[in-house]
């Protein structure tokens, strides 16, 4: 067995640990909850941003959220985590931190995903522009996140791309 020990990240500062109790979920490499000697390792809390679980060798999904509530019977989830894709060998400690993101950088993700749909007409170009007019007229409300590093790569992503696009045709 080996030692994983999983960190949460504070909102806007990726290198701090949040203080917040998280609940992770280790998935094998099929997607499925991982279990392991009849224990299931689903919605494990960690407290203070911090889990620390055996587990054998192998490959490892990662993801946490937190505000996790039982209403009516459903499971509601306020707030997801980036996820982690971690290799544990034998007998390691291995230590891995998953990104808080904020929601502004989730939605301004999704807004271009949108976007990118109409132009491959994977959507109706109406369709995508409703889209965008709502959830940006939404994000408006929402803080941007105080450290720029969440977005201010998107548009060179976006520019890099389109630049080998052009290199390619």
């Amino acid at each position: 067995m080996s030692k994983l020990n999983i960190y949460v990240s504070e909102m806007d500062n990726p290198c701090g640990i949040d203080k917040r109790t998280w609940y992770v979920t280790i998935y094998d490499c099929d997607g499925n909850v991982f279990e392991f000697c009849g224990k299931k390792y689903v919605v494990m809390p960690a407290k203070c941003g911090h889990l620390s679980v055996e587990v054998p060798p192998g490959i490892y999904y990662i993801k946490a959220v937190w505000s996790f509530s039982l209403l009516g019977g459903i499971y509601y989830v306020n707030h997801f985590t980036d996820a982690a894709i971690v290799q544990v060998c034998c007998d390691d400690h291995v230590c891995v931190k998953l990104f808080n993101p904020t929601i502004h950088r989730c939605g301004t993700i999704v807004v271009r995903a949108v976007h990118d749909l109409a132009m491959q007409k994977a959507i109706k170009p109406q369709q995508a522009k409703q889209f965008e007019e709502v959830l940006n007229a939404t994000l408006a409300d929402v803080p941007k996140p105080k450290k720029q590093f969440e977005l201010a790569h998107l548009d060179e992503i976006e520019k890099l791309v389109r630049e080998q696009e052009r290199k390619t045709k």
